[in-house]
């Protein structure tokens, strides 16, 4: 049996009907609101909907309230004739866990490498620039900072142009490297590279302005 509902009292209850017979998963009592000023407790069971190949909470009892019919749970998913098509769900259940636990690794670590990038990338005095958009400042125009205040940048061209952007305009040349590079292994081990070289003062400004914040 599943779910047993009786009615009367006990021992002269009677079967009204029994229901989910082989797919009772487990039960559980829970805190239960039976009306705005009048809390109890409430028996559930998991039970498996084999039409449409999935699980449901159901509630069966609400306790202490004088109810005329009263619900035994017996877990039978087990023994019942629907027990392979549980086990093969659990099995889709369980890869479908690892696979958004793989997605959500892999844009953990593509968060990260962003992050770690932006802190190294991110304008400092003596860093070669370049505008990137805009419209007072030409597309590709290329420089050396000299200025940085909150979002503010100045870069001077080889011809001595002073140039005024917002720091979103622009992208940083990267310990010139080139605008395209990308380290072997990971921005991540790149950052630990460079960091290790930096002075007190580099590192307590870096990393109180750009270091990733995870």
């Amino acid at each position: 049996m599943a779910i047993v509902n009786y009615t009367g009292t006990y021992p002269n209850r009677t079967i009204f009907n029994t229901t989910h017979v082989g797919c009772v998963i487990k039960s559980e009592t829970r805190d239960f609101r039976a009306m705005s000023d009048v809390y109890t407790t409430a028996d559930y069971a998991l039970v498996w909907l084999p039409e449409e190949e999935r699980t449901e909470w159901i509630r069966v009892n609400i306790n202490y309230m004088g109810c005329d019919m009263v619900g035994v749970i017996t877990s039978d998913i087990t023994t019942g004739e629907h027990a392979e098509d549980y086990a093969i769900y659990l099995l889709i259940q369980e890869d479908i866990r690892k696979e958004c636990e793989r997605l959500e690794e892999e844009r953990r670590v593509k968060k990260a490498e962003a992050g770690f990038k932006a802190a190294l990338c991110a304008p400092t005095k003596g860093a070669t620039c370049r505008a990137i958009k805009g419209r007072k400042v030409k597309k590709g125009t290329e420089g050396i900072i000299f200025y940085i205040r909150d979002n503010r940048i100045g870069f001077k061209g080889e011809d001595g142009i002073a140039h005024w952007i917002n720091a979103d305009q622009i992208e940083v040349n990267y310990a010139d490297k080139g605008y395209d590079w990308e380290p072997e292994d990971s921005w991540k081990d790149e950052y630990k590279r460079a960091s290790a070289s930096w002075g007190s003062s580099e590192a307590y400004t870096r990393r109180q302005r750009y270091a990733p914040r995870y």
